[in-house]
């Protein structure tokens, strides 16, 4: 399997704060790679900074094979690269199939194929396509979210927190949908509080603890790792 994303030596700073501090890690094709940790412990800050929405003081940031630490966000976009923010960040006053077409503004030629995949996997979205997206449920917003990011036929997805805010059974539909991307050919980097259900749809995992990674494993190590049970899941 090619590494499609590789992170060396990351290290961000908000003003004097230190937030990630020396972070490499990497992912390949086709796997699905998750980061745990607490609040606060720089998982978000990891995201931006591959978005190009933040950027490393140091070492490198390659998605398929290019250097794209110093590259534009929108850009970075345009190569594949997709991410799902925190708290969905939906269009809320544009309707559910408008909210898709922004998502397709890299590959506009595809829209009408990819339109069709979207509505395949989440036939709520197909039902409520004329729906204006505020008036839409957490989960369907999140979906919403998901879809609009596989509206540029993306090589690498990023999920920030999918599950936030969810009710439990919203937050299992969620992860069913993530395990259907995956069998469907998408590579996905995955960022988690819920460690319990992240662990349990990873390839392998990585633990955050204030900016730095402390731990590395399969999903199913780190899922079975007495320290990570007792600090994530309650054990």
């Amino acid at each position: 399997m090619e590494t499609i994303l590789k992170v060396d030596n990351a290290n961000v700073y908000y003003g004097a704060i230190h937030a990630i501090k020396g972070v490499s890690f990497e992912v390949k094709e086709g796997e699905i790679v998750t980061l745990i940790g607490a609040n606060g412990a720089g998982k978000t800050t990891t995201l931006q900074t591959i978005s190009g929405l933040l950027r490393s003081k140091t070492g490198s940031i390659e998605f398929c094979g290019e250097d794209i630490s110093r590259v534009q966000a929108h850009k970075i976009v345009e190569k594949g690269l997709a991410q799902v923010p925190e708290g969905r960040r939906i269009f809320a006053q544009m309707t559910v199939q408008e909210n898709l077409e922004m998502g397709a503004y890299t590959s506009p030629a595809d829209m009408d194929k990819n339109l069709e995949r979207v509505f395949e996997q989440f036939p709520r979205l197909k039902e409520r396509r004329r729906q204006i997206g505020g008036t839409l449920s957490g989960g369907e917003q999140q979906m919403l979210a998901m879809g609009r990011a596989l509206m540029c036929s993306p090589k690498l997805m990023m999920l920030d927190e999918p599950s936030m805010g969810l009710a439990p059974i919203l937050v299992e539909q969620i992860f069913d949908i993530i395990k259907e991307l995956h069998k469907s050919g998408t590579t996905i980097l995955l960022v988690e509080q819920n460690a319990q259900m992240a662990l349990s749809v990873a390839d392998r995992a990585y633990v955050m603890e204030t900016g730095k990674i402390t731990l590395s494993g399969t999903g199913r190590e780190l899922a079975a790792s007495e320290e990570v049970k007792k600090a994530y899941l309650g054990g």
